[in-house]
């Protein structure tokens, strides 16, 4: 399949009035314009499912906490998501969990390509006005990244 042939969907997940779990929202509301399809899905998990439309690639975009510092991001491909342990959201069932669901009740209709940008946060359990420095000052870089992985096609 040639570049040409991809399409891909973005999904921000996140609450948009918690602290870092805000980047999500934050990063849906950059990446206005951008040419792949955009989505934001508030709870992530299960919610993640009715928004595919059987596009070739789908780039996930959360908050996570795998135990970097605050504001790294991740880029993580399929085959290296790790299985839910409470690490990857608060959201319920994690991303590896929710799509091979998705590849048993729906197959052939799930993205052939899947990666997360994944921005390590903190402090999950405050008000917005709480995000801190690292992971706001990570947002901007995270949309040039996911534009980038738009344009080459991944």
């Amino acid at each position: 399949m040639s570049a040409s042939d991809r399409r891909t969907i973005i999904v921000c997940i996140g609450n948009e009035l918690v602290a870092d779990d805000g980047a999500g929202f934050e990063i849906f509301n950059r990446l206005a314009g951008c040419p792949a399809r955009l989505e934001y899905c508030s709870v992530g998990g299960i919610d993640l499912l009715p928004l595919l439309a059987g596009e070739t690639d789908l780039i996930v975009v959360d908050a996570v906490q795998f135990g970097a510092l605050p504001g790294t991001i991740h880029v993580v491909p399929w085959d290296s998501l790790p299985r839910e342990n409470g690490a990857i959201s608060s959201h319920g069932l994690g991303l590896r969990e929710t799509i091979e669901i998705g590849r048993i009740l729906y197959p052939g209709f799930m993205p052939e390509r899947i990666i997360l940008i994944g921005i390590e946060g903190r402090c999950f359990n405050r008000t917005r006005e709480y995000m801190t420095s690292e992971v706001r000052n990570a947002i901007d870089p995270a949309v040039t990244m996911i534009e980038e992985l738009v344009a080459r096609g991944q």
